[in-house]
């Protein structure tokens, strides 16, 4: 099933999204204290992937994002990795996902923004600059791959930058008419960009690109800081509404870990609000877990 048909046909108050990946792969003991962050998983114990999207099937995930986040393809150059290893990681990657999954999941392709590939926490801050084309040969070949082993539907997670939104949107999107594209962005304690770039500037561009991007919404953010964006135009937006938050801990981009487990509950909390104000996709980011999925289908189901 393609995502927007999902969208249309669901007759549930949300859809639930999946949870934190890398967070139910620490759980399950792997170590993810490396550039490659869950994609070292990917590599070393692939079917520790498949059974953590298992558990969020299990847990009444209908979206399923595919463990490719980190997976771009100048990460895996960097370490020393052949085309043909790159290539057999995303077959790895496909092949997971669909093995865990039925018909009655969406997959999506998860793609990280520029700032996931430095590996220093840029995904919060935003603080990188680069050329349309830059963009475009950075994104181009994991989509490509993805694209080739059947993957349709993509969301461009934890953007924190406007200028690559720009570039998503004019320069990348319009190369690939027959997929479906999403962007999820994350924001500062002010529920602004994380590139600092007032949100209400972002939700008036980005209600210019419906046909763009369909879907638009915020993840790996604290739950306080996605109310603040709501009040700043996101919830008056054309666009289909997704929403998954972390746990509300705080990174430690130089030790690459979480420096607590943070607080799902937050989440729980808002979901009625949220509802109320449009949001048609909920899930989690870091920090959640096939559990706290479990209370999130729960909790939209009753």
């Amino acid at each position: 099933m393609r995502l927007l048909e999902k969208i249309k046909h669901t007759d549930s108050k949300a859809i639930v999204l999946d949870g934190g990946l890398a967070t139910t792969l620490e759980q399950a003991g792997c170590n993810l204290n490396s550039t490659l962050w869950s994609s070292e998983v990917l590599r070393q114990q692939p079917e520790e992937i498949y059974k953590a999207h298992q558990a969020f099937v299990d847990a009444g995930a209908e979206i399923i994002l595919t463990s490719t986040y980190q997976a771009s393809t100048a990460t895996f150059l960097d370490i020393g990795l052949t085309i043909e290893d790159i290539d057999h990681i995303y077959n790895t990657a496909t092949e997971t996902v669909y093995h865990a999954t039925t018909t009655q999941q969406v997959i999506v392709g998860s793609l990280g923004p520029y700032g996931s590939y430095l590996s220093d926490g840029s995904e919060y801050t935003g603080d990188y600059n680069l050329s349309n084309i830059d963009y475009y040969q950075f994104h181009q070949t994991r989509i490509d791959r993805l694209v080739e082993k059947g993957i349709v539907d993509f969301v461009f997670e934890t953007v924190p930058n406007f200028n690559e939104i720009k570039a998503l949107v004019e320069f990348i999107i319009p190369k690939y008419p027959t997929c479906t594209f999403w962007i999820s962005v994350t924001v500062n304690a002010e529920g602004d960009l994380s590139d600092g770039t007032p949100f209400d500037k972002v939700c008036e561009y980005i209600a210019l690109h419906h046909n763009e991007v369909p879907v638009f919404g915020i993840n790996c953010s604290h739950v306080s800081a996605v109310n603040k964006a709501m009040d700043k135009g996101l919830q008056d937006l054309p666009q289909t509404l997704a929403l998954y938050p972390n746990g509300g801990a705080i990174y430690d981009a130089n030790e690459k870990i979480w420096q607590d487990e943070g607080d799902t509950s937050a989440i729980l909390e808002s979901i009625p609000t949220w509802i109320s104000k449009g949001v048609t996709i909920i899930g989690g980011c870091c920090q959640t877990t096939p559990e706290d999925i479990k209370q999130i289908a729960k909790l939209i189901n009753e």
